[in-house]
């Protein structure tokens, strides 16, 4: 699997990345990963990834974003 430029790895719910990976000094990253999954307000999420363009440059954190979705609606 290929890594993206902010260290991301895979898709949907095969995302993954190391804790040293850019990605996880992205403020979206931050967000999220401080709060336990139960906790996450899914429509608002949902809003933050409506409201990302759709670009190269925010694809990494799209796909973070989308995983971190998809784990929120497995215990929802």
């Amino acid at each position: 699997m290929a890594m993206d430029q902010l260290g991301g790895n895979g898709n949907g719910s095969a995302w993954f990345s190391s804790n040293d990976a850019a990605i996880t000094n992205h403020p979206l990253y931050h967000k999220y990963s401080q709060q336990t999954v139960a906790t996450i307000d899914i429509p608002t999420l949902k809003g933050v990834i409506g409201d990302s363009l759709a670009s190269s440059e925010s694809s990494p954190i799209l796909n973070y974003l989308l995983w971190v979705h998809t784990v929120c609606l497995a215990v929802a």
